[in-house]
């Protein structure tokens, strides 16, 4: 799994106290349970399905209201580097909802790899976790990830990033590709994922439109963890995303001698994501016609050529040539 960035307030998280923070609106037992999850490590909270759901919910509550309708917080989603405790601290007195904000995506990060690195033999995983035991269902509590992704205003980095990358596992969980063959409980409902998977991924083109670096680093943690399911390849497709993949790709001149222009554009390690997400679409173009002509119609071609061309790491170019390499076969 791909690593998030700390939160800027991470050291603030330690002095949160849930009982003076009323509009949380948490009950008495969803207290103890967020004080207990403290208390224990996280593989204990998430020993049994039951308890597992349980935290979930309450992290997902917190997050729901501590986000709130008002866009950003006003002063944590405009920090870009790690706070020292002190400074972290007085975070909680000027901005204890920013905080918080931070806390519930952090700890719901947590849920996520914890619930990635069990066995397939669990009987705690994602899809126990995340969706309804009667009818299968994505849990009802997932929206404020959505919404999270839609602040207004210049946004939290920390926040999105997160909220985008927590709810790509969650959603994948639902995909048929993504479900054991062998599992013997019942199918989770992809008919609960998919407008939710296309609502992400509408995020994430939108994101994709910006040329800036700021822009792909809030995305590409989430484009490349999805990129591993057929579904999401084939939804991103739809929606332009080849076509955006490549326009990255392409040198920073519109003759495309320049890899990086300006201070805004890509990381080589983002361009290495980039050209790692446009390989792994260029497997869906033997099964598809319109995913053909789409690589040839968005210019996809040139682009891996151009990045060949300018080589500037060697990790982009074994891609771009894998990626080459594939469309000369289908």
């Amino acid at each position: 799994m791909s690593n998030i960035p700390p939160s800027p307030v991470t050291h603030a998280f330690s002095g949160i106290q849930w009982d003076p923070m009323q509009k949380l609106r948490l009950t008495n037992p969803e207290k103890l349970l967020l004080r207990s999850a403290e208390a224990n490590p996280i593989d204990y909270t998430l020993s049994n399905t039951d308890e597992s759901t349980a935290y979930v919910k309450v992290i997902l509550k917190v997050l729901a209201e501590a986000s709130g309708a008002s866009g950003p917080s006003s002063n944590v989603s405009h920090l870009k580097e790690p706070l020292p405790e002190d400074e972290a601290l007085q975070m909680l007195y000027t901005d204890p909802m920013g905080v918080v904000t931070h806390y519930a995506i952090t700890k719901l990060y947590d849920v996520i790899v914890c619930l990635k690195e069990k066995s397939a033999a669990s009987e705690v995983s994602l899809g126990s976790t995340f969706y309804n035991d009667g009818d299968r269902n994505l849990i009802d509590e997932w929206r404020p990830l959505l919404r999270v992704l839609h602040l207004g205003g210049s946004g939290d980095a920390f926040a999105q990033r997160g909220a985008a990358y927590c709810l790509a596992h969650i959603l994948m969980a639902g995909c048929p590709s993504q479900q054991p063959v062998s599992s013997k409980s019942r199918k989770v409902s992809y008919e609960s994922v998919e407008e939710p998977l296309q609502a992400l991924i509408s995020w994430i083109t939108s994101q994709l439109q910006s040329s800036a670096s700021s822009s792909l680093s809030l995305v590409t943690p989430t484009l490349t963890t999805l990129m591993s399911s057929p579904e999401a390849r084939i939804m991103f497709s739809n929606s332009g995303g080849i076509g955006y993949l490549s326009r990255h790709l392409r040198s920073g001149s519109r003759g495309g001698k320049r890899i990086a222009g300006n201070g805004g554009s890509a990381t080589v390690q983002q361009l290495y994501e980039l050209c790692f997400c446009l390989w792994t679409l260029t497997y869906e173009c033997n099964g598809s016609a319109t995913i053909r002509s789409t690589f040839l119609r968005d210019h996809a071609v040139q682009s891996l050529v151009d990045l060949v061309s300018n080589a500037p790491r060697e990790k982009v170019v074994r891609v771009a040539l894998s990626a080459l390499r594939i469309l000369a076969q289908c």
